[in-house]
């Protein structure tokens, strides 16, 4: 049941989603591109070309890190590659921030993580596409939350004709992409639902994991 009302929740953008939260909130709602919630000078980029942070310029021993793939679809921070500072200041584009939201751009497309507080300094490699919002117009929950809905994520990949394979869509695509927008007071109401959804849906799968755990077991036992 829960995770039933968790994917009707995701369909952000539809009329469902709004009248929904029209309950409880009392806010207008807009209309807005992606890219107007995001920072005006920085606010989308891809990583680095292959050629500009190939293995040949990883070092063993380094405080800067190379932030991969794996980091957006796992939300785990920890990192296998070191580069020199010289290096990390030569792509300073590509540094990664805490607040920052890095999204997988490859293989599992559209796998999209908030970059914690704490993490070492360190760029994103070309797998990945860093976000880097307006906080003055967007809550960082709810940004989360419609980038992880079910139609963001079937928007942000398109099939080729006669082909199986799904490549991730051009990025100006994505910044064009409309978006059903309250003001902050109500997107932080609406951060706060959601979050409490998923800790729910998070306890009971728990729940439901030992109650397997246990019932295996059982019929372990009986076959004693």
């Amino acid at each position: 049941m829960l995770l039933s009302v968790r994917k009707l929740f995701s369909l952000h953008c539809s009329q469902v989603f709004c009248s929904i939260f029209s309950i409880f909130t009392t806010g207008t709602w807009e209309q807005r591109k992606l890219s107007k919630l995001l920072d005006v000078s920085d606010g989308v980029r891809r990583g680095p070309f292959g050629s500009a942070l190939k293995k040949s310029y990883f070092v063993k021993d380094s405080p800067y890190v190379v932030y991969e793939q794996q980091n957006a679809i796992y939300n785990k921070y920890s990192t296998r590659y070191h580069i020199t500072q010289e290096k990390y200041d030569e792509l300073s584009k590509f540094k990664l921030l805490p607040g920052d939201f890095i999204m997988s751009g490859a293989g599992t497309i559209g796998r999209i993580s908030e970059v914690p507080l704490g993490i070492q300094k360190g760029v994103f490699n070309q797998a990945l596409i860093r976000f880097r919002i307006n906080p003055a117009v967007v809550d960082r929950k709810y940004f989360l939350m419609f980038m992880r809905g079910e139609i963001m994520q079937r928007h942000l990949t398109e099939a080729n004709p006669g082909s199986a394979i799904t490549n991730l869509v051009p990025m100006k695509d994505v910044k064009n992409y409309i978006v059903s927008i309250s003001n902050l007071a109500e997107q932080k109401k609406i951060g706060r639902i959601i979050e409490n959804i998923d800790s729910l849906i998070a306890a009971n799968e728990n729940n439901l994991k030992n109650v397997l755990n246990i019932r295996g077991r059982f019929n372990l036992h009986l076959l004693m």
